[in-house]
């Protein structure tokens, strides 16, 4: 009932601000009508002319691609008062940004509910590296680089190769556009004492760039540091994170605001009771970083482009394990990738692009436990990988383009989560089996090499102009070095009825390799007491992907889209308890192709200029998911979620106002059954409760089912039927449904500057089991942009 009333007030609270917004931009409305004509493009922001590169890999106007293709502009970045790639794409129908989960590091992302190691993260078309679990930590890639976002939804293999399954994200970095260019922003934010401590977060960042006739280029300089934030009801107030250490003298082991008849209660009625320990939800982090874009033109027709961007990140942290384990985490990397890119446009029916790239992601993974050192470790990752691309695109007339290209990967990695070489070769045998002192307390790296040749063919082809009809035919062979060979089609079509009605189709096969991890996974934490291991059997996950989406032009004014999605995958990799413990005890959970998935929805949206300085948008997303093996939905998809965002700008003043809201609707977690339904879901207080009703039903469940064949048991048990087995079972609890709300504020000044404040997650919506996201934040800063335009600069001169 108390969560009931608290969504309630959540969603009225919620109401009351959106009606002041639209009261106010109507107010605004009637004031400003007639102050400027009505504008000749009337869009929203004209995206039509933007150039996209993701669909095809060549470059087409967006208003001409085949291929759906959804872009966030700089503009929207700005609007939404992002500060790196995660805040950015959970404002995007049928994406989701999600804080991390064990093994992850940061924010990840959801297409289409498909999870992070369906989804291909790429930085100018160039792989990124530095996947933890499969996913990569969206917060590494910061919003000073991003010029524009692209991205593909649906398998997207035939054209990208492997882990393309749900999509494509693809991050277009900036270019100097100016003679010479200056831009620079500082930012400083604050939330709650409770959560974040006396401490304020910082982001600044700097780009210089200079453009003549044939040459630019621009560099970007950032630094960026905050102390992270609690959501556990720990103790008082402390020195760094907001705590004292638990295990330091003055530790209050009761949550912040418990009164003293509770404490005596939990106390003298609840000997069980486990008090709260020191942790963060949220790592302190200090990151820098460093890029710069640099394109030459010595011809017309001749492009060269050279890149490099690196990222230090030191991030820290205070785990807890029960019952009074404190861990202090540190992770330390260095993020660098560089690439060269051609582009000859060697006749007028040939283009010939080659590209190599290089990137190298190392981390530093330090453990300490307080108060003692059996636990402490330090774990070191290096994961090189470098590219080779080339394709030529032949022109065969002005409507018909076919494109045939090459690649070559190569993926090393070296890391203490990887079995050491000498447990995967005969005898499989290591030198610590004679001599175990000799490796106590280290972590030996195990080291993977692996390489893939990809050849693959695609023909761009407008079979008609009125009505227009444009199809895209590809098939990919991609080779992996441990995997062998795989085909892999796509087919996409688009087809204009009108010149404001259109439908476009694509129809793929998604791919994603098992990965190192998934491969040789080798990772111990007898803290805890299991043992994760990987599958050297694993076989590679396959999708069929289907997209099917219209697009209307109601008037210019109003615009209108819809996308019907369905992904089958086959393969999932997951970890499974294997019912044989190592030969230390340890529980093994080792990776398995037990999974088949299924996701189908549907997204849509629409947005509407209410007048020359008002515009809206509203989208909607329905996600239907099933675990094809227990019949189960997709852990944490929730089935509705809606997108709401207001923006308004008033040119005369210069000022800007922006809301954006993102609205989830409920979502399974899954429960141990207790034999045939879920225990209540009792708050943390009561833990030990909760463990004495399971101890129960499973003495309950072993008196009932204990004599059944163990062959009919394991079925049951794989199949999720909790009336013929002793094993676990599983149910799933709908739950934690919350609101997203970004408010920004901000106002140009002496033509160069502008200030701004914002709100982010202004409802201080989160939940420490389910959604541990960062609480209710604040934030301010100033920017400033100079571009002389008007300056001719030769080359030669200073």
């Amino acid at each position: 009932m108390e969560k009931t009333l608290m969504e309630q007030s959540e969603f009225s609270n919620l109401m009351r601000v959106l009606s002041f917004i639209v009261f106010w931009s109507l107010v605004t409305l009637f004031s400003f009508q007639g102050i400027y004509p009505e504008s000749k493009t009337d869009s929203i922001e004209d995206k039509t002319n933007i150039i996209t590169v993701t669909g095809t890999r060549r470059k087409n106007l967006l208003k001409d691609s085949t291929i759906t293709t959804e872009v966030i502009t700089r503009k929207d970045i700005d609007a939404m008062g992002a500060r790196d790639l995660s805040q950015t794409l959970g404002n995007v129908p049928g994406i989701e940004v999600k804080p991390a989960q064990s093994g992850e590091r940061g924010q990840t992302v959801r297409l289409q509910g498909l999870s992070a190691q369906n989804v291909l993260i790429l930085v100018d078309g160039q792989r990124t590296t530095g996947r933890f679990s499969g996913s990569i930590d969206l917060t590494r890639f910061k919003a000073e680089d991003i010029e524009r976002i692209e991205i593909v939804k649906g398998a997207s293999s035939a054209i990208y190769g492997s882990d393309a399954i749900a999509g494509v994200i693809n991050i277009i970095t900036k270019e100097a556009q100016d003679p010479l260019f200056a831009e620079f922003r500082s930012l400083g934010s604050a939330g709650s004492e409770r959560y974040f401590g006396p401490y304020m977060e910082y982001r600044n960042y700097a780009s210089v760039g200079a453009k003549s006739d044939n040459l630019s280029t621009l560099f970007t300089v950032g630094w960026h540091k905050g102390e992270g934030y609690d959501l556990t009801p720990d103790a008082t107030i402390g020195p760094r994170n907001g705590r004292y250490a638990s295990l330091a003298p003055g530790y209050n082991p009761y949550t912040f605001e418990t009164p003293l008849a509770n404490q005596y209660i939990l106390a003298t009625r609840f000997p069980m009771y486990t008090p709260p320990l020191e942790s963060t939800s949220g790592s302190a982090f200090n990151d820098m970083n460093l890029s710069n874009k640099t394109v030459y033109r010595p011809t017309d027709n001749l492009i060269l482009t050279g890149q490099f961007y690196y990222r230090h990140l030191d991030q820290s942290a205070v785990d807890a394990s029960p019952p009074r384990t404190i861990f202090d985490r540190r992770n330390k990397t260095h993020d660098f990738m560089g690439a060269f890119n051609v582009d000859w446009i060697a006749s007028q029916k040939i283009n010939l692009n080659l590209n190599a790239n290089y990137s190298r992601f190392q981390d530093l993974y330090v453990t300490d436990q307080r108060k003692a050192d059996d636990l402490d470790s330090q774990q070191r990752t290096d994961n090189a990988v470098t590219e080779f691309r080339t394709r030529v695109d032949y022109k065969i007339s002005e409507n018909h383009v076919t494109s045939v290209g090459a690649e070559n990967l190569q993926d090393q990695i070296s890391s203490a989560r990887i079995a050491p070489d000498c447990r995967r070769t005969y005898p499989n045998l290591c030198y610590e089996d004679f001599n175990p002192l000799l490796t106590k307390g280290q972590s030996i790296n195990g080291n993977a090499y692996r390489f893939r040749n990809a050849f693959y063919l695609q023909d761009e082809w407008r079979v008609s102009d009125k009505p227009r009809i444009q199809i895209v035919p590809g098939i990919r062979y991609d080779h992996d070095s441990i995997y062998g060979g795989e085909w892999l089609p796509k087919l996409a079509i688009r087809y204009d009825v009108t010149d404001q009605f259109r439908f476009r189709v694509a129809n793929g096969l998604g791919y994603r390799a098992p990965s190192f991890q998934d491969l040789y996974f080798n990772f111990l934490n007898p803290g805890v007491g299991y043992r994760v291991v990987g599958n050297s059997d694993l076989k590679p996950e396959l999708s069929r992907s289907y997209n099917f989406g219209w697009e209307w032009d109601i008037t210019k004014r109003i615009w209108y889209s819809s996308n019907l999605f369905h992904n089958n995958v086959d393969n999932l990799i997951g970890y499974r308890t294997n019912p044989v413990r190592d030969a230390s005890g340890l529980m093994v959970y080792q990776t398995s192709n037990y999974q088949k998935a299924m996701t189908q929805g549907i997204e849509s949206s629409i947005n509407v200029r209410l007048t020359d300085i008002v515009t809206t948008g509203v989208g909607y997303t329905y996600t239907d998911s099933k675990d094809e093996l227990t019949n189960l939905p997709l852990e944490g998809r929730g089935r509705h979620r809606w997108n709401l965002n207001l923006r308004v700008e008033e040119k005369s003043s210069g000022i800007s106002l922006s809301v954006f809201a993102v609205v989830f609707g409920k979502q399974p977690y899954y429960c141990i059954k207790n034999p045939f339904w879920c225990n209540p879901d009792l708050p943390s207080n009561f833990d030990s409760l909760e463990t004495i009703l399971n101890q129960e039903s499973q003495s309950s469940i072993q008196n009932l089912f204990g004599t059944l064949p163990t062959v009919l048991s394991d079925y049951c048990a794989e199949k999720n039927i909790s009336y013929c087995t002793t094993s676990p079972t599983y149910g799933y609890r709908m739950v934690n449904p919350y609101t997203n709300l970004n408010l920004r504020l901000s106002q140009r000044f002496l033509g160069h500057f502008q200030w701004f404040v914002g709100v982010d997650n202004a409802l201080d919506a989160w939940d420490l089991q389910y959604n541990p996201q960062r609480p209710k934040f604040y934030y301010f800063g100033l920017d400033g942009k100079f571009a002389f335009s008007d300056v001719k600069l030769k080359n030669g001169d200073s």
